[in-house]
């Protein structure tokens, strides 16, 4: 087996880790609950600090990758996800607890940035889709199995188990790393941005902060208004730092590269969209029509397993025809699958749940991995890391504005229909149809920005970064790194 493959191995396995890891959570948090004898809203900080540290962390960390070298990042990230899961098995209360799982989020984020860019450095433009086609079935299996493996270690055994059982595998896999992956030299004259670093990673807390609460708070409550204007504050004050620094965090130039931009603009609408649907689903089937959540886990099952079966002929395609097809392709199908969300009767058949979900699934597995490489292929070299980060940075804030929004539009249309029916199974189908309607409309958006990206050609691109710095070579954030 050629090398190449023997690194996709280990990516891979560090993608199905951190991806099951936040799947496999929810399940048991009722438990949690119990032993510790807290209420739903401190529970639930054992999922929210998590994704608030991920979605802080990709984008520095990425960057860090480019200057301490993929593998140590990689390696790093991978040790503190495996010891903090054990410390969180091992929680005495729920603070430490959620306290551990931001220290788990912190390896997460390494594991997550890093693995797209050592698979975008390990293949080149002909097998870069397939590869990352290939990593994606990792992904989907990590979010299919989360739930169902959760419920039954939870029933089993107990809830720690389900970070207890990180600690041999992580073992395995960091030892499989060590060996497989290359040795790297460090990025000659690079330096880290730790102050582009703070700047960012509090603005994206903040931002990710009121998506999330949002909701339980209030939208014009004064907690959700002052993360927002800390969001605004801080993320303008990034962008003057990172133009004026000589090796910023994020090299601003690149969203001058059309693939880059619109890339991660298709990333967001399409994550919103995707997580409007698994957020409000669970609601429909547990609250609508009184399905266990382990039954309601097993409904779902069918995207990630659609998504895993489509993923790497996606990605294979991609490499042969360019992203643009098949990637908007798969935005299409999101979109109607969306639409036929929102004509999903209140007493529905399981089949007719089923090949609405199926088609979701293929509409995130055509456009995944073909976008994926895109972005990752469009950037120079020295900077995919940069773009890894980035890319798994604006996955999280798609995830977080799906479910802000889907929660928003609930609330809103929750009271027009139960005034119009004396049913609450009625009125909550309504009103999650009128979200589905809201997140077809915002992936309607993914498929312009998918079809303008261009080709995404690494060449092609180089010239255009080229053609930014010699138009304005005195600019600090144009140097290069």
């Amino acid at each position: 087996m050629q090398r190449k493959w023997l690194i996709l191995s280990t990516v891979s396995l560090g993608s199905l880790m951190s991806t099951l890891d936040g799947s496999i959570v929810n399940i048991a948090l009722p438990a949690i609950q119990t032993d510790f004898r807290i209420d739903l809203t401190t529970v639930e900080w054992v999922v929210v600090a998590y994704l608030l540290v991920v979605g802080s962390l990709l984008l520095p960390v990425g960057r860090l990758g480019e200057v301490a070298t993929f593998k140590r990042v990689y390696l790093a990230g991978f040790a503190v996800f495996t010891v903090s899961s054990v410390l969180c098995g091992l929680a005495p209360s729920e603070l430490w607890l959620i306290g551990f799982r931001a220290i788990q989020a912190c390896g997460a984020a390494a594991i997550m940035a890093m693995g797209p860019a050592v698979v975008a450095r390990t293949f080149d433009a002909t097998e870069r889709g397939r590869a990352l086609g290939l990593n994606g079935v990792s992904v989907s299996l990590g979010l299919s199995l989360g739930p169902a493996l959760g419920g039954v270690l939870t029933q089993v055994a107990s809830w720690r188990s389900i970070f207890l059982i990180n600690a041999p595998i992580g073992v395995i896999a960091i030892l499989w790393a060590w060996r497989v992956l290359p040795a790297e030299g460090r990025g000659r004259d690079q330096s880290f941005d730790l102050r582009g670093a703070a700047l960012s990673g509090i603005a994206l807390f903040a931002l990710l902060l009121a998506l999330s609460e949002g909701q339980s708070w209030g939208w014009t409550s004064p907690g959700t208004l002052l993360m927002a204007a800390a969001f605004l504050v801080l993320g303008a004050a990034f962008l003057y730092a990172e133009r004026a620094t000589v090796q910023p965090l994020l090299d601003l130039t690149l969203f001058r590269i059309r693939p880059f931009s619109f890339g991660l603009a298709s990333v967001v609408v399409a994550f919103s969209g995707l997580f409007t649907a698994t957020f409000l689903l669970p609601f429909l089937l547990e609250q609508g029509r009184g399905f266990s959540p382990i039954e309601a886990g097993l409904l779902l099952t069918p995207v990630p397993i659609a998504m895993a079966i489509v993923a790497p002929f996606s990605g294979t395609a991609s490499d042969r025809v360019g992203p643009a097809v098949p990637a908007s392709l798969g935005m299409v199908l999101m979109v109607l699958a969306l639409l036929s969300l929102t004509q999903l009767p209140v007493d529905f058949a399981l089949p007719d749940l089923i090949w609405r979900l199926v088609l979701m699934g293929v509409g995130q597995g055509l456009f995944m991995s073909p976008n994926s490489s895109a972005v990752l292929g469009s950037v120079p070299g020295r900077r995919v890391g940069t773009a890894s980060g980035t890319l798994a940075q604006m996955r999280v804030t798609g995830q977080s504005l799906g479910i802000a929004l889907s929660a928003a539009v609930v609330a809103t249309r929750l009271p027009v229909h139960l005034a119009q029916t004396t049913s609450q199974g009625e009125a909550l189908a309504g009103a999650i149809h009128d979200a589905f309607w809201v997140a077809a409309a915002v992936c309607a958006i993914g498929i312009a920005t998918s079809l303008i990206r261009g080709s995404g050609h690494r060449g092609r691109v180089e010239g255009q970064v080229a053609a930014v710095r010699s138009a304005d070579p005195e600019a600090p954030g144009a140097r290069p790194g």
